[in-house]
């Protein structure tokens, strides 16, 4: 009966575990005049086939490069593909009117990532393999780096800054981001990012803040578990009860 116990609390606590990503999916977010220079771009990256852009902060200064890949971005060979230019950037989150509570807090940010694959239906869709929000100390020490868990496959916004999707934080990992900010007034906000599919492009990704942000969905935070982790969690809970009735009449 020990094993039994055993067991089942080995696999209740496995049927019980729900996995979420720092880096919730928002969905397409439509809206025209965010071309480069009109939004935040924090990284703006170009490649045929498999493509990867990152953008951190090391030295004082904004920095791009494999060294700059955080959240389970990695390019192979240490190669990424940013584009010279104003689409690579980092930013305070003072200057973005970000702060540790109340008005615009990391609840309020999202990245919007532009899949630019033009209007020819044979180069689209775009999947998007991984991206993070990337936070630095002002001395460049990373503090943090939230990422998607899950790649995410859509048609192209044809057009460099035709908005895109939105990825947010989950609530818990805001309230940490809210934390890392209050810890540290100049915080430094980067970003990394994996696409495949790319055929055309330049593809980006920037910074959208404020109330228009929409809301997460909370299912997507705490999602119904699978029929397969119900089940476990079911033959957990028969194990613990195999386990008392013993108890009882052991009595």
């Amino acid at each position: 009966m020990k094993q039994i116990i055993l067991g089942g609390l080995g696999v209740l606590a496995l049927g019980s575990t729900s996995v979420f990503a720092n880096l919730i999916p928002l969905g397409a977010i439509p809206s025209t005049g965010n071309g480069l220079g009109a939004v935040n771009s924090v990284v703006t990256f170009q490649n045929t086939g498999t493509e990867y852009g990152c953008v951190g902060f090391a030295g004082g200064a904004t920095a791009t490069g494999a060294a700059q890949c955080f959240g389970g971005v990695n390019p192979p060979s240490g190669i990424t593909h940013e584009q010279t230019g104003s689409g690579n950037n980092t930013y305070l989150a003072s200057t973005l009117g970000i702060t540790s509570a109340g008005g615009i807090t990391f609840a309020n940010v999202a990245l919007i990532f532009n899949g630019n694959e033009g209007g020819n239906a044979l180069d689209q869709p775009i999947t998007l393999n991984n991206l993070s929000l990337n936070l630095f100390s002002s001395s460049g020490t990373l503090l943090r780096a939230f990422s998607t868990v899950n790649s995410f496959t859509a048609p192209a916004f044809p057009g460099t800054g035709n908005a895109g999707f939105g990825f947010r934080l989950d609530t818990a990992q805001a309230a940490i981001a809210n934390a890392l900010l209050l810890a540290n007034p100049n915080l430094v906000i980067g970003a990394s990012a994996a696409a495949s599919g790319a055929n055309a492009g330049p593809d980006t990704v920037f910074i959208a803040t404020g109330s228009g942000i929409p809301s997460i969905n909370p299912l997507a935070e705490n999602p119904v578990p699978e029929p397969t982790a119900t089940i476990l969690m079911g033959f957990g809970l028969l194990g613990l009860s195999l386990f008392r009735q013993k108890q009882l009449r052991s009595k």
